[in-house]
């Protein structure tokens, strides 16, 4: 995991990459950035101002998307990738 010293920062890294910050409105499905092939290519701890936060960097060859989530936490372990995971995937039909 990295650190870096401001969110701004790291965003500007990970665009000059190709990473796009992830905006899923509330009102738009999961499906409409969901894959079976996203892959983790970062995770970058971020504390600035007493706060924290995580920007994880996804892709997906398959969409074509390079994707950045902002996630903030009080401490590392208040964090559960479980959410970001069934944003991500689709749910498999049983």
């Amino acid at each position: 995991m990295q650190q870096n010293q401001s969110v701004r920062e790291a965003l500007q890294t990970l665009e000059s990459k190709g990473y796009h910050l992830a905006d899923v409105p509330e009102d738009q499905p999961d499906e409409s950035i969901q894959s079976n092939d996203w892959r983790l290519d970062s995770v970058q701890k971020v504390q600035e101002e007493g706060k924290n936060s995580l920007l994880i960097a996804v892709s997906s060859a398959s969409r074509h998307l390079k994707l950045v989530f902002v996630e903030s936490t009080f401490s590392i372990t208040d964090y559960s990738p479980v959410t970001l995971l069934r944003k991500l995937f689709p749910k498999k039909n049983r």
